[in-house]
């Protein structure tokens, strides 16, 4: 590379390009791949320099969890536009698979302990009020609301974890006639719905 392109990079390096480019790496080698010096060599740039666009490590990481928490909300937020009741919490759990499985390492980020708490749940709140609207239409009183969120999460996540971790294997392959994880995936969102449709009887 030249030093003219690479005066270039520098010249154009902001936060925002050195938070793509992290996510980026992300995406690619995993969170925990994500330091300084492996940032600075995606973005061909001095570790020095990044500090002009993010305090630490930590600050950066903490800003990945806030975006994927953001991009989540986004997600789910359009797929409850239209639905209501037991089909809205339906998409809003394709909507937490198909996130998932389309930025599995950034779902692993935000499925973290969160670094900046107060940031995060700010991040949150569209994908906390898109599963507010959806359980209170379902009948669920408030004060149930975040133990039914709680489960319902708890439910989704463990089988969406496993998939993108590759703990299922190649069973959408040769084996796909044995199991299927969509149906596998439907049998694990009825428990969760229905547990939550049964607390809104009581």
């Amino acid at each position: 590379m030249s030093i003219d392109t690479t005066r270039s990079r520098r010249a154009r390096l902001d936060q925002e390009a050195v938070l793509q480019a992290a996510e980026a790496l992300v995406d690619r080698d995993g969170y925990d791949a994500l330091t300084m010096t492996s940032l600075a060599a995606e973005l061909e740039a001095r570790v020095s320099s990044l500090y002009n666009h993010v305090a630490n490590l930590e600050d950066l990481r903490a800003l990945i969890q806030v975006r994927a928490m953001r991009l989540l909300g986004d997600h789910v937020r359009g797929a409850a536009m239209g639905h209501a009741g037991v089909a809205g919490l339906r998409a809003l759990s394709h909507a937490l698979r198909t996130f998932a499985r389309t930025h599995p390492q950034r779902y692993a980020a935000l499925t973290r302990p969160p670094i900046d708490r107060e940031e995060f749940y700010a991040a949150a709140l569209d994908a906390i009020e898109a599963l507010a609207i959806m359980g209170r239409s379902a009948g669920l009183p408030d004060e149930r609301l975040l133990q039914n969120a709680m489960a319902l999460f708890a439910c989704l996540h463990g089988f969406v974890s496993l998939e993108v971790a590759g703990y299922f294997g190649d069973l959408s392959g040769t084996n796909a006639e044995l199991v299927d994880l969509d149906e596998v995936y439907e049998h694990v969102i009825d428990g969760a719905v229905t547990a939550a449709s049964l607390d809104a009887t009581r």
